[in-house]
């Protein structure tokens, strides 16, 4: 008997493996035969990790391969209420466009569009009657004011007034006038929230500027207040003029109302931006409620507190940025025109 350590090819492992061989002679039936017994040197914790690696790749293509699975059932499961989720978003209730969901394999989601249809139907129903009551009743508004503010006239130049009584009288007309702003103002809002202005042309910014200085000019020089015109060049927007002049009018409105006697506007324009600087009061305004409905400076009685709500809205519409500073004792209005 020979005992011998050899080397031999592995095809499965393509190296050279060691191998202990024992070669004994042996006579089988007669014949004589050499009998060998090869026995791997290789060590079993080679063999095992061996081995577990294998097994962990298996695992691991067979995660891969359930998750690949698992997520191409759930797209086509989940795309109906994805689709419904992506027109929901795009949904505007004064277009009043159909939502068109379509139909489903799925029994809940097709009860689910049904459902959203009819809501959708339902909040349109409810905005049209919300729509015409707020144009009916501001319409119907104007026609008593006025009358109250013709009696009102009337009255104070047909009779001798004492005093008092034409304090009564003036405090009644300033309220009659107040009351035709508001109405005015809220009628204007409903019809910018109801997108009532589609028509958009080319306009100068510069141009609209200046028309409103020279429009609040009275104001300005009754209060005694400094104008200082930076704008440097010009601005063309694509917009309605409508609602680009309400924005104009209300921001330089609002500088020359909350200002004091001999104080000073500085109007900017460059690079996208239109800046309106006013002096005014000395503490800064609350950011979060300035461009709220109704708030107002409370030592302004004449204020309605719906100028910053209507400009807030046209940016809106328009895609603009507005933003409120206090910088240097100075209120500053920032407008962004993206387009």
């Amino acid at each position: 008997d020979t005992l011998t350590t050899i080397e031999i090819f592995d095809t499965v492992a393509r190296e050279l493996v060691p191998y202990r061989v024992l070669t004994s002679n042996v006579i089988i039936n007669g014949k004589p035969c050499m009998l060998q017994v090869k026995t791997s040197l290789v060590d079993n914790d080679d063999l095992i990790q061996s081995i577990v690696k294998v097994q962990v790749i298996l695992l691991l293509l067979l995660l891969a391969g359930l998750f690949i699975i698992n997520r191409n059932l759930s797209k086509k499961v989940w795309m109906p209420f994805y689709t419904t989720l992506n027109k929901l978003k795009n949904y505007k209730v004064e277009k009043h466009e159909p939502l068109a969901l379509s139909k489903s394999a799925i029994t809940e989601f097709n009860d689910l569009n049904t459902s959203l249809q009819e809501l959708s139907e339902r909040t349109y129903q409810f905005y049209i009657s919300q729509k015409e009551f707020t144009e009916n009743a501001s319409h119907e508004m104007q026609t008593p004011l006025a009358v109250f503010q013709s009696k009102l006239e009337l009255l104070m130049q047909t009779m001798p007034l004492s005093k008092e009584q034409a304090e009564l009288m003036s405090g009644l007309a300033d309220a009659g006038q107040r009351m035709a702003r508001l109405n005015k103002s809220l009628l204007l809002l409903t019809k910018i929230e109801n997108s009532q202005f589609a028509d958009k042309e080319n306009i100068s910014l510069r141009n609209c500027i200046e028309k409103f200085i020279l429009q609040y000019q009275p104001q300005i020089n009754e209060k005694q207040i400094t104008v200082e015109n930076k704008i440097t060049t010009d601005e063309i927007l694509y917009a309605n003029t409508s609602l680009l002049e309400v924005l104009i009018s209300n921001l330089l409105g609002n500088a020359i109302r909350h200002n004091h006697v001999g104080g000073s506007i500085i109007i900017k324009l460059h690079a996208g931006e239109l800046i309106i600087e006013n002096t005014g009061r000395l503490t800064p305004l609350d950011e979060s409620k300035i461009f709220e409905r109704f708030q107002k400076d409370s030592i302004d009685s004449n204020s309605i507190g719906l100028g910053l709500e209507m400009v807030k809205k046209v940016c809106s519409i328009n895609h603009y940025d507005v933003a409120y500073q206090f910088i240097n004792n100075l209120h500053s209005f920032t407008v962004r025109f993206n387009n």
